[in-house]
């Protein structure tokens, strides 16, 4: 993958059937390969977005007898942690290469971000082709690619800020735009941080928010 330093092999250890193994391979050999990009993409990012980005490699989701699905590098205003405000995240799954906007249900300002949504779903709606590729990733199953998000409706942001109502099953808020692996393998870094443009008008909107 040009300029990015993952390649098709990176994308496969997700095939690997065994749990463990598969756990064992994505942190031997993908961890390091995300965690050099984040420390190449946050500069970038912290221009696109106006704030001050660090890059922080998120932790395998572990359950008994199940592979991880994805492996990523966050990017958040704190140099400590980056759950507690919105982030950007670069993900990879078995054949997608990902651009996300993510706020989990019990980060700060929840209630602030959601009035925001709210408020501001019929601007949002008027993005057009900012949005155009828009997925929900709330509930994925790492299976089929989700659908193209309606994001020239104001229904769907509203239906979006109900994400971070309390008690919302989905655990917050997770969108963003996704690259095959055949289109990833040519991508450079100002393709990625062009994506990242995109979706910088909803995560300005929830980190400004409060």
């Amino acid at each position: 993958m040009a300029g990015l330093g993952i390649g098709p092999d990176d994308f496969a250890l997700f095939e690997i059937d065994d749990p463990e193994a598969r756990s064992a391979s994505v942190e031997r050999v993908l961890f390091p390969k995300l965690q050099l990009l984040g420390e190449h993409l946050a500069g970038g990012l912290s221009r696109v977005t106006g704030d001050d980005l660090f890059p922080h490699l998120g932790k395998l989701e572990r359950r008994r007898g199940a592979a991880p699905e994805q492996a990523f590098v966050a990017f958040s205003r704190s140099d400590k942690a980056y759950r507690a405000d919105p982030f950007l995240a670069m993900v990879v799954t078995r054949e997608l290469l990902h651009a996300r906007v993510v706020v989990k249900i019990g980060a700060d300002r929840s209630a602030a971000m959601r009035e925001a949504l709210q408020r501001e779903a019929g601007n949002l709606a008027r993005k057009g082709k900012p949005f155009r590729r828009l997925r929900p990733f709330m509930g994925w199953d790492h299976e089929e690619a989700p659908e193209l998000a309606p994001a020239n409706s104001p229904a769907f942001w509203q239906e979006l800020a109900a994400e971070l109502a309390p008690g919302s099953p989905s655990g917050g808020i997770d969108v963003g735009m996704i690259w095959p692996v055949e289109e990833a393998r040519s991508l450079s870094v100002g393709d990625v941080l062009g994506t990242f443009r995109d979706l910088a008008p909803l995560y300005k909107l929830l980190s400004n928010a409060g």
